[in-house]
């Protein structure tokens, strides 16, 4: 107990304490992940989401950059949710066994 910090205002320990992070959620193989094409509110604009994986804000971060990356499309992860810009829906399943998901699409 001794050796737990209370309260600092020095630059390297807050830095320490934010790049910690937060607890990670479930790896890959265990997550089933929902994918849909999406269209309401969006000005007509088609968007693929993901959505329904246990995972921390971070690894969602994470998991949409690589996503993006892989599929060369813009999007965003926001409240545990990942949006691609764009109808890439196959592609973004074949991305997501790739790097372990369980994809399964879900509405048309």
């Amino acid at each position: 107990m001794a050796d737990e910090l209370v309260y600092s205002t020095h630059p390297e320990l807050f830095m320490k304490a934010q790049s910690q992070g937060q607890p990670g959620g479930l790896p890959p193989g265990g997550q089933e992940v929902r994918l849909r094409r999406e269209k309401q509110g969006r000005s007509g604009k088609t968007v693929t989401a993901l959505f329904g994986f246990q995972a921390s804000d971070r690894q969602c971060d994470e998991l949409g950059k690589a996503l993006r990356k892989a599929l060369g499309t813009g999007g965003t992860a926001k409240a545990g949710r990942v949006e691609l810009q764009g109808d890439c829906l196959d592609k973004a399943r074949a991305a997501l066994e790739k790097l372990g998901y369980k994809p399964r699409q879900a509405g048309g």
